[in-house]
């Protein structure tokens, strides 16, 4: 099993309206015996991915492409671990379809890879790795140059990408927080709203039941009133034939 960590340059296609502004994409590789597990960082937008590169795939591609076996996994590799990419590939995460591509542009352009990648809530991971790369680096360097794993590079260079990716992770829980700060903020707006509009429903209501009321009250002595008025008429004198009938 061996650990990479690397910085490559994100594919972009800029219009005529676009400043060319670098992006980038951290990689860290663990490979394994069947399969390599991807962590992905994207500096665009702080969010970091996980993907399972398992190597029947690598086998699969490179049959498509009528190439060796050994041939093509050593250069997705190499391409893969190789700090600020590999001359000829392009590298892309595109986050709206949720997938890293992997292209080798000769002349033309040929899909090497093309993985689904998952969101990974936990960002500390790359940076655990990024931690384990520069110590090992480090160590690395103490002993004779000849026993230097030259896929792992300088001390020097992964102290300076660890304190990159470093710098990119407190952004992303900065950015994180003032983004929760504005949720909770909206919320409140909202609950208070709706506080208010319910005060409202609520008077409305009183008001009608109010009206109601005193409605009810002037229709009653209107009533009353028209009672009053048939008690005190004079009273009228029957004649003989209407009393006879009665």
């Amino acid at each position: 099993m061996t650990n990479h960590i690397v910085k490559v340059l994100q594919r972009t296609q800029l219009s005529h309206s676009q400043t060319d502004v670098k992006h980038f994409i951290y990689i860290h590789s663990k490979w394994l015996e069947d399969v390599t597990e991807l962590d992905l960082l994207l500096t665009t937008s702080n969010n970091s991915y996980k993907a399972i590169l398992k190597h029947d795939e690598i086998k699969s591609a490179a049959e498509d492409l009528e190439q060796p076996y050994d041939e093509f996994y050593a250069e997705c590799k190499k391409a893969l671990v190789t700090q600020m990419g590999l001359p000829d590939f392009d590298y892309e995460l595109d986050e709206q379809q949720a997938c890293f591509k992997l292209f080798k542009c000769t002349g033309f352009e040929t899909l090497y890879i093309d993985l689904p990648l998952r969101k990974a809530s936990n960002c500390y991971q790359m940076l655990d790795a990024a931690i384990e790369s520069a110590q090992r680096a480090a160590t690395l360097t103490e002993a004779p140059a000849a026993k230097v794993d030259a896929a792992d590079g300088p001390g020097e260079q992964s102290k300076e990408l660890l304190t990159e990716y470093e710098h990119y992770v407190k952004e992303s829980k900065m950015a994180e927080k003032k983004l929760l700060k504005k949720f909770i903020l909206l919320i409140n707006s909202k609950k208070q709203r709706i506080e208010e509009l319910e005060r409202m429903l609520e008077q409305r209501a009183n008001v009608a039941a109010n009206a109601d009321t005193d409605e009810e009250v002037e229709n009653n002595e209107e009533n009353d009133a028209g009672d009053d008025d048939s008690y005190g008429d004079d009273t009228q004198v029957m004649s003989q034939k209407e009393l006879m009938r009665e």
